[in-house]
Formats: structure tokens, sequence, C-alpha cells
């Protein structure tokens, strides 16, 4: 029973939907990732794009809606998946924003000083 739960939980954390939830979580308290050794908030603000741009990728690649579309399933439900897939890359894009204007300003205020 144990290697089965393991092997759940494994398979839970190896989901794109767990780890883009996991990231905006962080995102959203600002809990800088493990890997974030770097104390330069420009790096910081440019892996932060990055993510963003990972979490649109996972929403534009959803598996889900591609096996509606490709299996030939309902309208509504091609609808539901790109509306719940539209849902994840807004949230990427958000993230990506954020993170660019932090950037943008971050880099003018350097400039001016």
């Amino acid at each position: 029973m144990q290697h089965l739960n393991k092997f759940f939980k494994s398979v839970v954390q190896a989901c794109p939907y767990s780890l883009v939830g996991k990231k905006c979580m962080d995102a959203v308290k600002g809990k800088p990732s493990v890997n974030k050794n770097s104390n330069n908030k420009t790096q910081l603000f440019q892996k932060g794009i990055k993510t963003g741009r990972n979490i649109s990728l996972v929403g534009v690649f959803c598996p889900f809606l591609w096996f509606s579309i490709l299996s030939g399933a309902t309208k509504d439900f091609i609808i539901l998946n790109l509306i719940h897939s539209g849902i994840i890359v807004g949230i990427g894009l958000v993230i990506m924003g954020i993170n660019y204007i932090a950037l943008n300003s971050k880099s003018k205020s350097v400039g001016k000083g």
C-alpha cells in the first residue's frame, strides 16, 4: 500500500497542473524558489518572466484540450477545455507581465541613479 501511495504522490507532483498551482502560489506569496540563490533582482524578474512563459505554454499544450479536439468531442466540451486552457494561459501572462513591468521599472530606476 505504501508503494502505491508513493506512486500516486509522484504522479501528482509530476502533473503540469500541480506544478502550475505551486508556482502560482509561490508567486502570490512572494516565496522564492529553491533554485533562486541570487539576490540580484534583475535575474529574479527575468526568471519570473520565464516562469510565466512556461505556465502559458502548459495552458497552450494542455493534454485535456488537445485530447478533446483530436478525439472529436462535442463542441461544448471543447469550449469548456478552451476556457480552462485560456485561464491557465492568462495566469501565465499575468505573471509574465508583472515581472516584465517590475524589470522595466528596475532598469529605469538604475539608469537614473
